[in-house]
């Protein structure tokens, strides 16, 4: 069955470490523990399982949400940005310069190759895989013009040959993000959805807080279902709710 959760915001690999941690021991306290609230298993067990049932999911998705940002797209996409507008500015400056010549019977030209380093720079990722395309497609006709104003043959190959690699890793950049943020979004809809359980569990169980025999469950359930943050000083209460005393 397919689980869908609304979008969730502000949650950082901190936060999702600190749930996953709190459910993993909920999951370990609330078996050890079976035997000591027995007169409730009724009641509990079917917020255990199913608490348990999305922590199983939520590890599944662990792995590939805490890795988000370590995807090599981004990077080999800049890469060869970076190479593309150094030669994206020399390929616009020598077609620039040919349309000015005497040889050129394109009146058009210098108005579709006016495209300066600036313009590049500027230009966000869609933009500039157009203007260097642009740029080509006047090249490939030119070549032996282009090659007297210092850009060659092999210059032309290795502008075509990133700007395919751009668009490559550009669209796996994206597609990465898409499912990254997708991955996201339903490990956190889990762990939202666990937070509910255990204050459900924490109303089962409250009436252990002043047993003169069970305070000791109550007091085990309370421990293992803090939420710690690493970093932030203790537990916390804001996503799982505040335990209470």
């Amino acid at each position: 069955m397919l689980l869908t959760f609304p979008i969730y915001y502000g949650m950082d690999n901190n936060r999702l470490n600190a749930l996953l941690k709190r459910d993993t021991d909920t999951a370990a306290g609330l078996l050890a523990d079976k035997d000591l609230y027995k007169p409730l298993e009724d009641d509990l067990a079917p917020l255990r399982d199913e608490h348990a049932a999305n922590l199983a999911l939520a590890r599944t998705l662990e792995t590939q949400v805490m890795a988000d940002g370590q995807n090599d797209d981004a990077s080999q996409k800049n890469g060869a940005k970076k190479q593309l507008k150094a030669l994206a500015a020399r390929l616009g400056a020598a077609l620039q310069a040919y349309a000015a010549s005497a040889a050129n019977k394109d009146e058009n030209l210098a108005g579709r190759v006016n495209i300066t380093a600036t313009d590049l720079t500027r230009a966000d990722d869609a933009s500039f895989a157009s203007l260097v395309a642009a740029l080509l497609q006047e090249a490939q006709p030119l070549a032996k013009a282009l090659e007297k104003r210092e850009f060659t043959a092999d210059d032309l190959a290795l502008t075509t040959t990133l700007l395919e690699r751009f668009g490559r890793k550009r669209t796996g950049q994206r597609l990465s993000v898409v499912s990254g943020s997708t991955a996201r979004n339903t490990l956190i809809g889990l762990l939202r959805r666990n937070t509910d359980l255990v204050k459900k569990m924490r109303v089962q169980l409250r009436p252990y807080q002043s047993s003169p025999t069970k305070h000791e469950v109550w007091l085990r359930f309370q421990g293992y279902t803090r939420v710690i943050v690493l970093g932030q000083g203790g537990p916390t209460g804001d996503v799982a709710g505040k335990p209470a005393a």
